[in-house]
């Protein structure tokens, strides 16, 4: 019984071979596309395909494809790495400077208690100098008083 290899090659042309056989959202899906215009076939007695090249292309893009997956998945990782370095050293700067600022609020806040003992110590000794200003006012005004009735009681000798 003789093929015929026109009709073998027309019905294998019109036959959808991802339909049938992989699924629809499958990552390794191969390119059957190139299965067109593979050559040559063998039509001396039997059905199959002698040549298969459009898969080593799709393996080749497959591999392509994984080599640039890998190159990404390690520059996010070192990209990844280099923000975690970064975080960190900015959170070592804040937390230095977290402690200068306590430390220089702590010398603020023994030098403000000293200005304000030493505030205490001059608003004190300003009372007191005016307390004493006063008391020198009154006793002039005193001294000035008593002259001046002596002067009124006793007749000037001239």
């Amino acid at each position: 019984m003789q093929y015929n290899c026109l009709a073998d090659l027309a019905y294998l042309s019109a036959m959808d071979f991802t339909s049938s056989f992989l699924l629809q959202n499958d990552p390794y899906m191969y390119d059957l596309q190139s299965l067109d215009t593979v050559g040559p076939y063998n039509c001396n007695g039997s059905n199959t395909i002698s040549s298969m090249s459009g898969g080593t292309a799709s393996n080749q893009a497959r591999s392509s494809n994984d080599e640039r997956k890998k190159r990404r998945l390690a520059s996010n990782r070192e990209s990844a790495k280099r923000a975690r370095v970064r975080k960190q050293r900015r959170l070592d700067e804040l937390s230095s400077q977290v402690a200068e600022l306590r430390d220089t609020n702590q010398r603020l806040l023994v030098e403000l208690n000293h200005m304000i003992a030493k505030h205490s110590r001059v608003a004190r000794e300003n009372a007191e100098l005016r307390q004493e200003a006063a008391d020198l006012q009154k006793r002039l005004s005193e001294m000035e008083v008593g002259e001046a009735e002596a002067a009124t009681r006793t007749p000037e000798v001239a």
